[in-house]
Protein backbone atom coordinates (compact mmCIF):
# COMPACT_ATOMS: atom_id res chain seq x y z
CA UNK A 1 0.00 0.00 0.00
CA UNK A 2 2.92 2.40 0.98
CA UNK A 3 3.91 2.27 -2.79
CA UNK A 4 0.96 2.39 -4.20
CA UNK A 5 0.92 5.80 -2.28
CA UNK A 6 4.53 6.92 -2.96
CA UNK A 7 4.90 5.36 -6.06
CA UNK A 8 4.73 8.25 -8.70
CA UNK A 9 5.96 11.19 -6.23
CA UNK A 10 9.09 12.84 -6.82
CA UNK A 11 11.45 13.04 -4.27
CA UNK A 12 10.47 16.31 -2.64
CA UNK A 13 6.89 15.18 -2.58
CA UNK A 14 7.97 11.84 -0.70
CA UNK A 15 9.61 13.63 2.03
CA UNK A 16 6.67 15.85 2.62
CA UNK A 17 4.07 12.72 2.73
CA UNK A 18 6.53 10.57 4.65
CA UNK A 19 6.76 13.98 7.38
CA UNK A 20 4.79 12.97 11.21
CA UNK A 21 5.60 14.93 13.56
CA UNK A 22 5.85 18.95 14.25
CA UNK A 23 5.34 21.56 12.07
CA UNK A 24 5.99 21.33 7.95
CA UNK A 25 5.71 24.06 5.63
CA UNK A 26 5.24 22.88 2.04
CA UNK A 27 5.85 25.80 -0.44
CA UNK A 28 4.17 24.60 -3.49
CA UNK A 29 4.55 26.13 -6.57
CA UNK A 30 1.81 26.14 -9.26
CA UNK A 31 1.30 22.96 -11.14
CA UNK A 32 3.81 21.06 -8.42
CA UNK A 33 1.33 18.70 -7.32
CA UNK A 34 0.02 20.26 -3.78
CA UNK A 35 -3.27 18.38 -4.05
CA UNK A 36 -1.35 15.40 -4.29
CA UNK A 37 0.91 15.73 -1.71
CA UNK A 38 -2.01 16.68 1.07
CA UNK A 39 -3.91 13.51 -0.09
CA UNK A 40 -1.18 11.59 0.04
CA UNK A 41 0.37 12.26 3.30
CA UNK A 42 -3.43 11.94 4.80
CA UNK A 43 -3.16 8.44 3.26
CA UNK A 44 0.53 7.98 4.55
CA UNK A 45 -0.48 9.26 8.31
CA UNK A 46 -3.31 6.30 8.01
CA UNK A 47 -1.95 3.64 6.38
CA UNK A 48 2.10 3.26 7.55
CA UNK A 49 2.03 5.47 10.82
CA UNK A 50 -1.19 4.08 11.73
CA UNK A 51 -2.86 7.34 12.62
CA UNK A 52 -6.96 7.06 13.45
CA UNK A 53 -8.65 9.05 11.07
CA UNK A 54 -10.63 11.13 13.25
CA UNK A 55 -7.51 12.00 14.81
CA UNK A 56 -6.90 14.13 11.10
CA UNK A 57 -7.96 17.30 10.22
CA UNK A 58 -7.44 18.66 6.75
CA UNK A 59 -8.64 22.51 6.41
CA UNK A 60 -8.94 24.02 2.92
CA UNK A 61 -11.19 27.14 1.37
CA UNK A 62 -14.09 25.66 -0.94
CA UNK A 63 -16.62 22.58 -0.64
CA UNK A 64 -15.13 21.38 -3.45
CA UNK A 65 -11.93 20.86 -2.49
CA UNK A 66 -12.47 19.20 0.45
CA UNK A 67 -14.84 16.95 -0.91
CA UNK A 68 -11.96 16.49 -3.70
CA UNK A 69 -9.65 15.37 -1.45
CA UNK A 70 -12.01 13.36 0.13
CA UNK A 71 -12.37 11.30 -2.44
CA UNK A 72 -8.88 10.86 -3.56
CA UNK A 73 -7.87 9.87 -0.46
CA UNK A 74 -10.92 7.49 0.04
CA UNK A 75 -9.46 5.95 -3.46
CA UNK A 76 -6.09 5.10 -2.30
CA UNK A 77 -7.09 3.55 0.57
CA UNK A 78 -10.09 0.95 0.25
CA UNK A 79 -12.11 0.50 3.44
CA UNK A 80 -11.57 4.06 4.26
CA UNK A 81 -13.04 5.51 7.54
CA UNK A 82 -15.18 8.24 7.17
CA UNK A 83 -14.37 9.63 10.50
CA UNK A 84 -11.54 12.21 8.80
CA UNK A 85 -12.50 15.88 9.18
CA UNK A 86 -12.28 17.29 5.81
CA UNK A 87 -13.79 20.80 5.51
CA UNK A 88 -13.65 24.41 4.86
CA UNK A 89 -12.81 26.49 7.83
CA UNK A 90 -16.34 27.67 8.62
CA UNK A 91 -18.08 24.25 8.32
CA UNK A 92 -15.64 23.13 11.03
CA UNK A 93 -16.37 25.90 12.74
CA UNK A 94 -20.00 25.38 12.30
CA UNK A 95 -19.77 21.56 13.78
CA UNK A 96 -17.93 23.01 17.11
CA UNK A 97 -20.45 25.96 17.52
CA UNK A 98 -23.61 23.58 17.36
CA UNK A 99 -21.63 21.49 19.88
CA UNK A 100 -20.55 24.21 22.31
CA UNK A 101 -21.79 27.37 22.30
CA UNK A 102 -24.09 27.29 24.70
CA UNK A 103 -21.09 28.22 26.75
CA UNK A 104 -20.51 31.37 25.34
CA UNK A 105 -24.11 32.51 25.30
CA UNK A 106 -25.62 31.35 22.92
CA UNK A 107 -28.52 28.59 22.13
CA UNK A 108 -27.54 25.53 19.23
CA UNK A 109 -30.51 25.80 17.00
CA UNK A 110 -28.28 29.40 15.66
CA UNK A 111 -28.71 31.10 12.72
CA UNK A 112 -26.54 32.14 9.94
CA UNK A 113 -27.35 35.75 8.77
CA UNK A 114 -26.69 35.98 4.88
CA UNK A 115 -25.38 39.06 3.19
CA UNK A 116 -29.04 40.14 2.32
CA UNK A 117 -30.28 39.87 6.55
CA UNK A 118 -26.87 41.57 7.41
CA UNK A 119 -27.43 45.00 5.22
CA UNK A 120 -31.10 44.83 6.38
CA UNK A 121 -30.05 45.03 9.97
CA UNK A 122 -27.51 47.35 9.19
CA UNK A 123 -29.86 49.54 7.53
CA UNK A 124 -31.94 49.21 10.60
CA UNK A 125 -29.69 50.25 12.74
CA UNK A 126 -28.34 53.14 10.99
CA UNK A 127 -32.04 55.03 11.31
CA UNK A 128 -32.55 54.02 14.63
CA UNK A 129 -29.04 56.22 15.13
CA UNK A 130 -30.24 58.97 12.76
CA UNK A 131 -27.45 57.78 10.24
CA UNK A 132 -28.66 58.38 6.67
CA UNK A 133 -28.45 54.85 4.99
CA UNK A 134 -27.89 56.53 1.93
CA UNK A 135 -24.56 58.24 2.96
CA UNK A 136 -23.44 55.08 4.73
CA UNK A 137 -23.91 52.24 2.80
CA UNK A 138 -24.92 49.61 4.57
CA UNK A 139 -22.46 47.65 2.74
CA UNK A 140 -19.50 49.56 3.28
CA UNK A 141 -20.26 48.91 7.00
CA UNK A 142 -20.48 45.67 6.28
CA UNK A 143 -17.27 45.46 4.73
CA UNK A 144 -15.49 47.40 7.57
CA UNK A 145 -17.32 45.20 10.42
CA UNK A 146 -16.18 41.53 8.28
CA UNK A 147 -12.81 43.40 8.33
CA UNK A 148 -12.53 43.66 11.81
CA UNK A 149 -13.79 40.54 12.47
CA UNK A 150 -11.30 39.11 10.35
CA UNK A 151 -8.30 40.52 12.75
CA UNK A 152 -10.38 39.39 15.85
CA UNK A 153 -11.30 43.11 16.43
CA UNK A 154 -14.59 42.86 18.85
CA UNK A 155 -16.44 46.11 19.10
CA UNK A 156 -15.02 47.57 22.53
CA UNK A 157 -11.48 47.04 20.85
CA UNK A 158 -12.86 48.76 17.56
CA UNK A 159 -13.81 51.79 19.48
CA UNK A 160 -10.04 52.76 21.08
CA UNK A 161 -8.56 52.38 18.12
CA UNK A 162 -7.20 55.85 17.43
CA UNK A 163 -6.58 58.25 14.19
CA UNK A 164 -10.45 57.49 12.79
CA UNK A 165 -11.83 59.14 9.76
CA UNK A 166 -15.35 59.90 10.32
CA UNK A 167 -16.34 56.45 8.48
CA UNK A 168 -14.77 54.38 10.97
CA UNK A 169 -16.39 56.43 13.89
CA UNK A 170 -19.77 55.56 12.02
CA UNK A 171 -18.46 51.99 11.69
CA UNK A 172 -17.48 52.28 15.63
CA UNK A 173 -21.15 53.47 16.40
CA UNK A 174 -22.97 50.77 14.49
CA UNK A 175 -20.97 47.61 15.27
CA UNK A 176 -21.65 46.66 18.85
CA UNK A 177 -25.22 47.63 17.83
CA UNK A 178 -24.46 44.86 15.17
CA UNK A 179 -23.64 42.58 17.77
CA UNK A 180 -26.20 42.74 20.56
CA UNK A 181 -28.70 42.49 17.33
CA UNK A 182 -26.92 39.11 16.44
CA UNK A 183 -27.21 37.56 19.66
CA UNK A 184 -30.82 39.02 20.65
CA UNK A 185 -31.48 36.97 17.35
CA UNK A 186 -29.49 34.19 18.28
CA UNK A 187 -27.74 34.84 15.08
CA UNK A 188 -24.29 34.74 13.81
CA UNK A 189 -23.24 36.03 10.52
CA UNK A 190 -20.21 34.57 8.24
CA UNK A 191 -17.14 36.00 10.10
CA UNK A 192 -18.78 35.44 13.49
CA UNK A 193 -18.37 31.39 13.02
CA UNK A 194 -14.25 31.79 12.94
CA UNK A 195 -14.51 34.55 15.41
CA UNK A 196 -16.39 32.77 18.21
CA UNK A 197 -14.82 29.81 17.76
CA UNK A 198 -11.35 31.05 18.63
CA UNK A 199 -12.79 32.99 21.50
CA UNK A 200 -14.77 29.67 23.20
CA UNK A 201 -10.46 28.25 22.80
CA UNK A 202 -9.61 31.36 24.51
CA UNK A 203 -11.88 30.96 27.16
CA UNK A 204 -12.49 27.52 27.52
CA UNK A 205 -9.08 25.73 27.94
CA UNK A 206 -10.39 22.69 28.74
CA UNK A 207 -12.75 22.43 25.55
CA UNK A 208 -9.68 23.85 23.42
CA UNK A 209 -8.16 20.56 25.43
CA UNK A 210 -10.54 18.10 23.99
CA UNK A 211 -10.10 19.14 20.68
CA UNK A 212 -6.52 19.46 20.70
CA UNK A 213 -6.40 15.58 21.64
CA UNK A 214 -8.97 14.78 19.09
CA UNK A 215 -7.07 16.48 16.56
CA UNK A 216 -3.94 15.63 16.85
CA UNK A 217 -2.77 16.30 12.41
CA UNK A 218 -4.00 19.76 11.00
CA UNK A 219 -3.31 19.95 7.33
CA UNK A 220 -4.39 23.25 5.65
CA UNK A 221 -4.36 24.40 2.37
CA UNK A 222 -3.90 27.07 0.34
CA UNK A 223 -2.12 28.63 3.73
CA UNK A 224 -0.92 32.34 1.64
CA UNK A 225 -4.59 32.98 1.61
CA UNK A 226 -5.57 32.82 5.42
CA UNK A 227 -6.24 35.74 7.44
CA UNK A 228 -5.62 36.60 10.89
CA UNK A 229 -8.81 34.37 12.76
CA UNK A 230 -8.19 31.43 10.29
CA UNK A 231 -4.65 31.45 11.33
CA UNK A 232 -4.59 32.04 14.94
CA UNK A 233 -7.33 29.07 14.83
CA UNK A 234 -4.87 26.79 13.24
CA UNK A 235 -2.28 27.97 15.94
CA UNK A 236 -4.68 27.60 19.08
CA UNK A 237 -5.40 23.70 17.20
CA UNK A 238 -1.59 22.89 16.89
CA UNK A 239 -1.29 23.38 20.74
CA UNK A 240 1.74 21.46 22.32
CA UNK A 241 2.41 19.02 19.81
CA UNK A 242 2.90 21.47 17.19
CA UNK A 243 1.61 18.66 14.25
CA UNK A 244 0.85 21.40 11.63
CA UNK A 245 1.26 20.83 8.65
CA UNK A 246 0.60 23.88 6.01
CA UNK A 247 0.84 24.29 2.24
CA UNK A 248 0.97 26.98 0.26
CA UNK A 249 2.85 29.57 -2.03
CA UNK A 250 3.18 33.61 -1.19
CA UNK A 251 3.59 33.77 -5.06
CA UNK A 252 0.02 33.51 -5.50
CA UNK A 253 -1.24 35.24 -2.69
CA UNK A 254 -4.48 37.13 -3.84
CA UNK A 255 -6.94 37.79 -1.63
CA UNK A 256 -5.84 40.41 0.21
CA UNK A 257 -8.85 42.29 -0.16
CA UNK A 258 -11.01 39.65 1.88
CA UNK A 259 -8.47 39.38 4.49
CA UNK A 260 -6.02 37.09 3.77
CA UNK A 261 -2.88 38.36 5.17
CA UNK A 262 1.16 37.18 3.58
CA UNK A 263 3.01 37.44 6.62
CA UNK A 264 1.29 34.28 7.80
CA UNK A 265 3.14 32.14 5.87
CA UNK A 266 6.11 33.86 5.24
CA UNK A 267 6.43 34.40 9.30
CA UNK A 268 5.62 31.01 9.54
CA UNK A 269 9.46 29.68 11.03
CA UNK A 270 9.24 32.50 13.59
CA UNK A 271 6.08 31.07 14.76
CA UNK A 272 7.44 27.42 14.79
CA UNK A 273 11.14 27.46 15.28
CA UNK A 274 11.50 24.12 14.47
CA UNK A 275 9.50 23.82 11.59
CA UNK A 276 10.69 21.59 8.56
CA UNK A 277 10.59 23.89 5.17
CA UNK A 278 10.36 21.61 1.58
CA UNK A 279 10.34 23.13 -1.28
CA UNK A 280 8.04 21.88 -4.33
CA UNK A 281 9.56 23.09 -7.65
CA UNK A 282 8.58 20.89 -10.17
CA UNK A 283 5.99 22.34 -12.63
CA UNK A 284 3.64 19.67 -14.03
CA UNK A 285 1.85 21.91 -16.35
CA UNK A 286 3.99 24.26 -18.44
CA UNK A 287 7.28 24.32 -20.08
CA UNK A 288 10.76 26.36 -19.10
CA UNK A 289 10.29 28.98 -20.88
CA UNK A 290 6.81 30.15 -19.60
CA UNK A 291 8.02 29.21 -16.23
CA UNK A 292 11.47 31.59 -16.93
CA UNK A 293 9.46 34.62 -17.53
CA UNK A 294 6.76 33.96 -14.89
CA UNK A 295 10.01 33.72 -12.43
CA UNK A 296 11.73 37.02 -14.18
CA UNK A 297 8.41 38.91 -12.91
CA UNK A 298 8.09 37.36 -9.73
CA UNK A 299 11.57 37.03 -8.39
CA UNK A 300 10.78 40.99 -8.32
CA UNK A 301 8.41 40.50 -5.26
CA UNK A 302 9.90 41.72 -2.12
CA UNK A 303 7.45 39.63 0.31
CA UNK A 304 8.31 36.27 -1.20
CA UNK A 305 10.54 33.01 -0.34
CA UNK A 306 12.74 31.92 -3.14
CA UNK A 307 12.13 29.11 -5.13
CA UNK A 308 12.22 28.58 -9.04
CA UNK A 309 10.10 26.43 -10.75
CA UNK A 310 11.57 24.23 -13.45
CA UNK A 311 10.04 21.32 -15.78
CA UNK A 312 11.02 18.37 -17.76
CA UNK A 313 7.70 19.12 -20.51
CA UNK A 314 10.73 20.86 -22.41
CA UNK A 315 11.85 24.34 -23.54
CA UNK A 316 8.58 24.87 -25.43
CA UNK A 317 8.16 27.82 -28.29
CA UNK A 318 9.53 31.47 -27.63
CA UNK A 319 7.34 33.78 -25.87
CA UNK A 320 6.49 36.78 -28.09
CA UNK A 321 5.79 40.08 -26.68
CA UNK A 322 3.64 42.95 -29.18
CA UNK A 323 4.23 46.64 -27.76
CA UNK A 324 1.29 48.24 -28.83
CA UNK A 325 0.99 51.77 -29.08
CA UNK A 326 -2.34 52.59 -27.67
CA UNK A 327 -5.25 49.87 -26.54
CA UNK A 328 -6.76 50.01 -29.88
CA UNK A 329 -3.82 49.23 -31.61
CA UNK A 330 -3.40 46.65 -29.37
CA UNK A 331 -6.53 45.05 -30.26
CA UNK A 332 -6.31 45.57 -33.95
CA UNK A 333 -2.74 42.96 -32.76
CA UNK A 334 -5.53 40.84 -31.27
CA UNK A 335 -7.37 40.13 -34.23
CA UNK A 336 -4.36 40.05 -36.76
CA UNK A 337 -3.54 37.03 -34.32
CA UNK A 338 -7.02 35.08 -34.48
CA UNK A 339 -7.09 35.73 -38.11
CA UNK A 340 -3.63 33.51 -38.79
CA UNK A 341 -4.45 30.94 -35.93
CA UNK A 342 -7.79 30.31 -38.07
CA UNK A 343 -6.32 30.37 -41.55
CA UNK A 344 -4.06 27.35 -39.24
CA UNK A 345 -7.43 25.48 -38.76
CA UNK A 346 -7.63 26.97 -35.50
CA UNK A 347 -11.70 27.57 -34.75
CA UNK A 348 -12.84 30.52 -32.62
CA UNK A 349 -13.11 28.44 -29.42
CA UNK A 350 -10.05 27.60 -29.35
CA UNK A 351 -8.57 30.63 -28.44
CA UNK A 352 -8.83 32.69 -25.39
CA UNK A 353 -7.92 36.24 -24.56
CA UNK A 354 -7.48 37.23 -21.11
CA UNK A 355 -7.81 41.08 -19.81
CA UNK A 356 -6.69 42.05 -16.25
CA UNK A 357 -9.87 44.31 -15.25
CA UNK A 358 -13.65 43.98 -16.95
CA UNK A 359 -13.40 47.56 -18.09
CA UNK A 360 -10.93 46.31 -20.70
CA UNK A 361 -13.08 44.16 -22.64
CA UNK A 362 -14.57 47.15 -24.15
CA UNK A 363 -12.22 48.02 -27.32
CA UNK A 364 -12.06 44.28 -27.31
CA UNK A 365 -15.32 43.62 -28.14
CA UNK A 366 -15.78 46.61 -30.75
CA UNK A 367 -12.52 45.30 -32.88
CA UNK A 368 -13.86 41.67 -32.57
CA UNK A 369 -17.36 43.11 -33.77
CA UNK A 370 -15.55 45.11 -36.63
CA UNK A 371 -13.70 42.10 -37.68
CA UNK A 372 -16.88 40.12 -37.72
CA UNK A 373 -15.07 37.71 -35.63
CA UNK A 374 -17.59 35.86 -32.69
CA UNK A 375 -17.25 36.12 -29.29
CA UNK A 376 -18.33 35.34 -26.03
CA UNK A 377 -17.26 37.11 -22.58
CA UNK A 378 -16.76 34.51 -19.80
CA UNK A 379 -17.45 35.06 -16.34
CA UNK A 380 -18.81 39.02 -17.19
CA UNK A 381 -21.12 40.38 -19.60
CA UNK A 382 -20.77 42.27 -22.53
CA UNK A 383 -19.41 45.95 -22.58
CA UNK A 384 -22.62 47.88 -23.21
CA UNK A 385 -24.95 45.08 -21.21
CA UNK A 386 -23.35 46.05 -17.74
CA UNK A 387 -25.44 47.58 -15.80
CA UNK A 388 -23.63 50.93 -15.64
CA UNK A 389 -23.43 51.56 -18.87
CA UNK A 390 -27.02 50.56 -19.24
CA UNK A 391 -28.00 52.83 -16.54
CA UNK A 392 -25.62 56.03 -18.20
CA UNK A 393 -27.70 54.94 -21.49
CA UNK A 394 -30.83 54.89 -20.18
CA UNK A 395 -30.28 58.50 -18.84
CA UNK A 396 -29.29 59.62 -22.21
CA UNK A 397 -31.94 58.09 -24.12
CA UNK A 398 -34.39 59.87 -21.45
CA UNK A 399 -32.89 63.61 -21.91
CA UNK A 400 -32.97 63.18 -25.76
CA UNK A 401 -36.25 61.86 -25.40
CA UNK A 402 -38.27 62.08 -22.40
CA UNK A 403 -40.60 59.86 -23.97
CA UNK A 404 -39.52 56.45 -23.35
CA UNK A 405 -40.49 55.27 -20.67
CA UNK A 406 -38.71 52.24 -20.50
CA UNK A 407 -35.80 54.03 -19.97
CA UNK A 408 -37.50 56.53 -17.77
CA UNK A 409 -38.57 53.50 -15.48
CA UNK A 410 -35.08 52.12 -15.05
CA UNK A 411 -33.56 55.45 -13.87
CA UNK A 412 -36.17 56.96 -11.90
CA UNK A 413 -34.79 55.09 -8.74
CA UNK A 414 -30.99 54.61 -9.34
CA UNK A 415 -29.30 55.21 -7.37
CA UNK A 416 -32.24 54.92 -4.53
CA UNK A 417 -34.12 58.17 -3.93
CA UNK A 418 -37.21 56.87 -2.28
CA UNK A 419 -39.12 56.30 -5.48
CA UNK A 420 -40.64 52.76 -4.85
CA UNK A 421 -42.71 50.59 -7.24
CA UNK A 422 -45.88 51.79 -5.67
CA UNK A 423 -44.71 55.47 -6.20
CA UNK A 424 -44.05 54.79 -10.07
CA UNK A 425 -47.65 53.22 -9.91
CA UNK A 426 -49.28 55.94 -8.86
CA UNK A 427 -47.29 57.96 -12.05
CA UNK A 428 -48.23 55.48 -14.41
CA UNK A 429 -51.73 55.63 -13.49
CA UNK A 430 -51.89 59.08 -14.00
CA UNK A 431 -50.26 59.12 -17.08
CA UNK A 432 -52.54 56.67 -18.35
CA UNK A 433 -55.38 58.32 -17.08
CA UNK A 434 -54.48 61.16 -19.00
CA UNK A 435 -52.97 60.37 -21.95
CA UNK A 436 -49.32 61.60 -21.21
CA UNK A 437 -46.19 60.30 -21.03
CA UNK A 438 -44.54 59.09 -17.76
CA UNK A 439 -42.20 62.37 -18.08
CA UNK A 440 -45.05 64.48 -18.02
CA UNK A 441 -46.61 62.41 -15.17
CA UNK A 442 -43.45 63.53 -13.66
CA UNK A 443 -43.87 67.12 -14.55
CA UNK A 444 -47.72 67.27 -12.99
CA UNK A 445 -46.67 65.29 -9.81
CA UNK A 446 -48.57 68.07 -7.96
CA UNK A 447 -51.68 67.47 -9.40
CA UNK A 448 -51.18 63.82 -8.58
CA UNK A 449 -53.50 63.16 -5.49
CA UNK A 450 -52.58 59.29 -5.17
CA UNK A 451 -49.29 60.54 -4.02
CA UNK A 452 -48.76 62.29 -0.28
CA UNK A 453 -46.92 65.34 -0.09
CA UNK A 454 -43.63 63.43 0.65
CA UNK A 455 -43.85 61.25 -2.16
CA UNK A 456 -44.45 64.72 -4.42
CA UNK A 457 -41.37 66.09 -3.19
CA UNK A 458 -39.01 63.44 -4.38
CA UNK A 459 -40.70 63.14 -7.70
CA UNK A 460 -40.21 67.00 -8.20
CA UNK A 461 -36.31 66.47 -7.23
CA UNK A 462 -35.65 63.67 -9.96
CA UNK A 463 -37.69 65.27 -12.60
CA UNK A 464 -36.24 69.06 -11.28
CA UNK A 465 -32.12 67.84 -12.03
CA UNK A 466 -33.48 65.86 -15.18
CA UNK A 467 -35.12 69.52 -16.65
CA UNK A 468 -31.88 70.91 -15.59
CA UNK A 469 -29.51 68.27 -17.68
CA UNK A 470 -32.30 68.56 -20.74
CA UNK A 471 -32.25 72.28 -20.63
CA UNK A 472 -28.20 72.39 -20.98
CA UNK A 473 -28.25 69.17 -23.60
CA UNK A 474 -27.47 71.53 -26.65
CA UNK A 475 -24.79 73.72 -24.88
CA UNK A 476 -22.19 71.30 -23.88
CA UNK A 477 -20.29 68.51 -24.92
CA UNK A 478 -21.32 64.45 -24.38
CA UNK A 479 -18.59 64.38 -21.80
CA UNK A 480 -19.65 67.13 -19.84
CA UNK A 481 -23.30 66.11 -20.11
CA UNK A 482 -22.30 62.50 -18.53
CA UNK A 483 -20.06 64.40 -16.10
CA UNK A 484 -23.63 66.52 -14.98
CA UNK A 485 -25.68 63.00 -14.91
CA UNK A 486 -23.37 61.42 -12.58
CA UNK A 487 -23.37 63.94 -10.40
CA UNK A 488 -26.51 65.57 -10.11
CA UNK A 489 -28.30 62.06 -9.98
CA UNK A 490 -25.82 61.40 -7.22
CA UNK A 491 -24.81 57.96 -9.33
CA UNK A 492 -21.28 58.70 -9.33
CA UNK A 493 -21.18 59.78 -5.05
CA UNK A 494 -23.38 56.53 -4.59
CA UNK A 495 -20.94 53.79 -5.89
CA UNK A 496 -18.33 55.81 -4.29
CA UNK A 497 -19.44 55.27 -1.01
CA UNK A 498 -20.27 51.65 -1.09
CA UNK A 499 -16.57 51.69 -1.42
CA UNK A 500 -15.92 47.91 -2.63
CA UNK A 501 -14.71 45.82 -5.63
CA UNK A 502 -17.63 45.08 -7.77
CA UNK A 503 -18.43 49.08 -7.03
CA UNK A 504 -14.96 50.17 -8.41
CA UNK A 505 -15.33 47.59 -11.49
CA UNK A 506 -18.50 49.54 -12.11
CA UNK A 507 -16.86 52.80 -11.45
CA UNK A 508 -13.58 51.54 -13.99
CA UNK A 509 -16.58 50.95 -16.91
CA UNK A 510 -17.91 54.67 -16.68
CA UNK A 511 -14.24 55.69 -17.08
CA UNK A 512 -13.82 53.27 -19.89
CA UNK A 513 -17.20 54.55 -21.70
CA UNK A 514 -15.33 58.13 -21.71
CA UNK A 515 -12.59 56.63 -24.10
CA UNK A 516 -15.67 55.34 -25.94
CA UNK A 517 -17.15 59.26 -26.36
Amino acid sequence: MDEMILGDLNEEQKEAVKHKDGPMLVLAGAGSGKTRVLTRRIAYLINHYRVSPGNILAVTFTNKAADEMKERVSSLLSGYNNNMMVSTFHSFCVRILRREVEKIGYKRNFVIFDTYDQKKLIKNILQDLNLDPKKTRPRAVLGEISNAKNDLINPEDYKREEGFDYFEKIVGQVYPHYQKQLRDNNAFDFDDLLMKTVELFEEYPLVLKYYQERYRYILIDEYQDVNFAQYKLGQLLAGEDKNIFVVGDPDQSIYGFRGADISNILNFENDYPQARVIKLEQNYRSKERILEAAHSVISNNIQRKEKKLWSDRGEGKPLSCYIASDERDEAYFVCEQIRKLKKNDYSYGDIAVLYRTNSQSRIFEEMLMKNAISYEIVGGVRFYERMEIRDIMAYLRVIYNPDDNISLSRIINRPRRGIGDKTIAALENYAQAKGVSLYQAGLEVDKNEELSPAYRNRIKDFFGFMEEIRAERDQVGLVQLINHILKKSGYQKDLENQDDREARDRLENIQELYSVI
